[in-house]
């Protein structure tokens, strides 16, 4: 601050505009810093949720593949015809590891159980 700011009549207001712009230049930087972390949280977590869906998705293909190959393996299982009580038992344990409320996959495995029962008595 120069000589003629000190003699000024007006040289506290001087003094505190000073002060006043140093603040607001701080202010500002905050506000510039806050925006621009903020920027980057948005840019990770479009990252992020990019890179979270692509493995859902590759999650969610290998979830079909898998039910799929569930599938497969509960198709043969009831395809098999069963020869003894033990047989039957088999069937009946693995609608009980995964049993869920599907009405057409507990008719096909009672119908497999029926089957196999009247096989086993047209043989036995």
């Amino acid at each position: 601050m120069g000589k003629a700011a000190r003699r000024s009549p007006d040289a506290r207001l001087l003094r505190l505009e000073a002060k006043f712009n140093a603040a607001s230049d701080r202010w500002n930087a905050a506000t510039d810093r806050t925006a621009k972390l903020e920027e980057e949280l948005e840019e990770r977590l479009r990252s992020l949720r990019s890179r979270l869906m692509s493995r859902i998705a590759k999650a969610e293909k290998k979830e079909e593949n898998r039910a799929a190959a569930f599938s497969r393996a509960l198709d043969k299982v009831m395809k098999t015809r069963a020869k003894t009580i033990e047989g039957l038992a088999v069937k009946v344990r693995v609608r009980e590891r995964d049993y869920c409320d599907d009405e057409d996959l507990e008719i096909t495995i009672l119908r497999s159980l029926v089957d196999d029962i009247k096989a086993m008595s047209r043989s036995g």
